[in-house]
C-alpha cells in the first residue's frame, strides 16, 4: 500500500520495521489572494489545497509547538487526509474529542471536499441553519484556534471548517480586528440589519400591502396603490416572480466566465426590471423592496448564512400573505424557537442572547484590544484569559 499511495520504504537490517517516507511531488496551486473573503486592512494569503501547504500556514502564523495536526482519514476508496487541528494548551479536551470521535465514525466510500464533510459531522436540521464556519484565510483560522475552537482540513479543499461555529460567528468579518472598535462595530451593526432585512422585508411588504395597509401614510399608500393599479398580479405571484428573476439573475452571473458576469447583472437589474414596470407585470416598489432585499443579502460575509436567510426568506413571504403580521410573528416565534434549541457541537447556538450567561469574550460587541482579556466562555478552554488586565504595560505602571 505504501508503494501504491507513490511513498519510498525503507527497510534497514536486523529492524523488523520499514519507515514510510513520503517523497511524492504533486502539481499543485501556490498560495494566493482568497477570493471570497477580501480584507482591507489583513493578510492576502489564502488556502490551497493541499493539505501539507495549509498546516504550513497555519504553524507559521501560530508559531507555537502547541499546536497538534492530528491525521485521520475518510474514505474506504478514497481515504481522504484531513487534519484536526487545535492547541494543546487552550483547547477544552471534551470539545477535541467529541470533534474526534465524528470524524473516526463516518462509513463513507469517498470524501472529496470540506463541504461534504461539514454535512457529515454536523447535527442535522430542518432549517439548514449552518453549524460550522467555513474560511479560506488561515490568519482567521488561526484567530479561532487561539480562542479554543477546533479546525479540520481537507486534502483538496482550500477551506477550514471551524468548530464549533454560533450565530454571531456568521455576521463577522476577518477586517473587524483589524480597525478601531467603533468602525468594526458599526459595520456589524450594519450586518445584523442586512439580516433582519433579507429575511423580512418581503415579508413586511406583503403582510403592509394585503392586511394592513392602515399603517402606511396616505399619500405612500395611494402610491403605492396607483403603482400597482395596472398589474393584473395578486401581491404575491408578483414578488415570487421577482425574488425567482433576482434568484436566477444571482445564479447566472456567478456561472458565466468573470468578464461576462457583471454584464448580466447589469443587465438584469436594468433591462429586465424596467421592462417588467413597463409592461405592468410588477410595481415599482416591489423592485426597491427586492432589490434592498437582494444588497443585504450580498452584506452577510459568510455564504452558507446567506444562503440560509435567503431561502428562509420565502417562508416568511408565504406567512405574510396568508395572516399577514399574525403570520408572520408565529413564524419569528417558530424561528427564534428553533435557534435556540440548535446546538453546535453541544454549544448553544445564540449564547449570549439565550442563554444570557457566560458571555465573556462572545464577540457581540467588540471592546477595544487592550480589553480582549477572555476566550470565549462557553468554551471551557484551559487558559480562559489570553492577556493580562493591563496589556499595555508601558503606559499603565
Amino acid at each position: 500500500m505504501v508503494l501504491i499511495l507513490g511513498n519510498c520504504a525503507l527497510f534497514v537490517d536486523t529492524l523488523d520495521i520499514a519507515f514510510d517516507i513520503e517523497v511524492k511531488g504533486f502539481q499543485q496551486r501556490t498560495v494566493e489572494k482568497p477570493n471570497n473573503e477580501i480584507v482591507i486592512k489583513g493578510p492576502h494569503e489564502a488556502f490551497v489545497e493541499n493539505i501539507r501547504t495549509n498546516t504550513s500556514l497555519l504553524r507559521r502564523y501560530t508559531n507555537t509547538e502547541e499546536l497538534i495536526v492530528e491525521n485521520i482519514e475518510i474514505g474506504n476508496i478514497t481515504k481522504t487526509k484531513c487534519g484536526l487541528c487545535y492547541i494543546k494548551n487552550i483547547a477544552n479536551n471534551d470539545l477535541v474529542a467529541e470533534v474526534k470521535y465524528r470524524l473516526n465514525n463516518l462509513s463513507v466510500d469517498s470524501l472529496l471536499s470540506s463541504g461534504q464533510l461539514e454535512q457529515l459531522i454536523i447535527d442535522n436540521n430542518y432549517l439548514n441553519v449552518p453549524q460550522a464556519l467555513s474560511t479560506e484565510r488561515p490568519d482567521k483560522a488561526v484567530a479561532y484556534l487561539l480562542s479554543g475552537r477546533v479546525i479540520v482540513l481537507v486534502n483538496g479543499s482550500p477551506y477550514a471548517l471551524i468548530l464549533p461555529a454560533i450565530l454571531i460567528d456568521f455576521l463577522g468579518s476577518p477586517d473587524d480586528k483589524n480597525l478601531r472598535p467603533t468602525f468594526s462595530n458599526f459595520l456589524k451593526g450594519i450586518r445584523i440589519l442586512a439580516t433582519f432585512l433579507t429575511l423580512l422585508l418581503p415579508g413586511l411588504y406583503v403582510a403592509i400591502t394585503s392586511f394592513h395597509q392602515e399603517l402606511l401614510p396616505t399619500e405612500l399608500l395611494f402610491s403605492i396603490l396607483a403603482s400597482r393599479e395596472n398589474v393584473p398580479f395578486p401581491i404575491i405571484f408578483e414578488i415570487l416572480i421577482m425574488e425567482i428573476s433576482f434568484e436566477l439573475i444571482r445564479e447566472a452571473g456567478l456561472r458565466v466566465p468573470s468578464p461576462i458576469g457583471p454584464t448580466i447583472g447589469i443587465v438584469g437589474a436594468l433591462v429586465l426590471g424596467q421592462a417588467a414596470v413597463s409592461a405592468g407585470i410588477v410595481s415599482p416598489i416591489l423592485i426597491i423592496v427586492v432589490a434592498i432585499t437582494g444588497i443585504g443579502s450580498f452584506a452577510i460575509p459568510d455564504f452558507s448564512f446567506g444562503f440560509h436567510l435567503r431561502t428562509t426568506r420565502f417562508l416568511f413571504i408565504l406567512l405574510g400573505f396568508i395572516a399577514g403580521f399574525l403570520g408572520i410573528s408565529l413564524g419569528l416565534f417558530i424561528y427564534i424557537s428553533y435557534l435556540v434549541e440548535t446546538k453546535s457541537f453541544g454549544v448553544d447556538y445564540t449564547i449570549g442572547i439565550s442563554p444570557l450567561d457566560n458571555v465573556k469574550g462572545n464577540n457581540y460587541y467588540l471592546p477595544p484590544t487592550w480589553k480582549r482579556e477572555f476566550r470565549p466562555s462557553f468554551l471551557n478552554t484551559k487558559r480562559p484569559k489570553k492577556q493580562d488586565k493591563i496589556s499595555m504595560s508601558w503606559k499603565y505602571k
